[in-house]
């Protein structure tokens, strides 16, 4: 018996197949994806009253050591404005704080508080539950490979200016 389109379709995926029109298309196959680890990022962060911005802030500066504003806005490509709000939003939440840098007063360093150490440990906990729900469909070895490729990626993205 032959198929219909239709049902082929829905048989090969809950949502059916890409149109062959997208598979080629880089910003279709990035964009949608991006959008649902957001998705699913910003949900599992609520609780802890915290934005998927705002976690990178944590995690940079549980990996890093401290830093200032400039040099985590640099490496995770967040415009000053943005970073500003970031930055006072975790101090208002008591998470981090700012000291005088040792070799230049224009710039302060962030801290993690040992609430924000706290915060950062359980947040890091949910995520990795989230991105392994996300990421079930691939294998250990297409990960690695989708993991090198985006930070290649990532790494030749200019920092944005402004209000991005």
């Amino acid at each position: 018996m032959l198929k219909t389109r239709n049902e082929a379709r829905s048989e090969s995926s809950p949502s059916g197949p890409l149109p062959s029109g997208m598979m080629g298309r880089y910003e279709f196959l990035i964009n949608r994806p991006a959008q649902r680890i957001r998705e699913i990022t910003g949900k599992t962060l609520a609780p802890l009253k915290i934005s998927p911005k705002q976690y990178g802030v944590l995690a940079t500066l549980d990996s890093e050591g401290p830093l200032s504003q400039r040099d985590i806005g640099e490496m995770l490509k967040i415009d000053r404005t943005t970073m500003v709000t970031l930055i006072d939003g975790l101090e208002g939440m008591s998470l981090l704080v700012r000291d005088d840098h040792p070799k230049d007063r224009r710039y302060y360093l962030l801290h993690l508080t040992p609430a924000g150490k706290k915060l950062y440990k359980e947040a890091h906990i949910l995520i990795l539950k989230a991105e392994e729900e996300f990421l079930r469909p691939l294998s250990k070895n297409e990960r690695q490979t989708l993991r090198e490729s985006l930070s290649k990626l990532f790494s030749h993205i200019p920092r944005l200016e402004g209000g991005h």
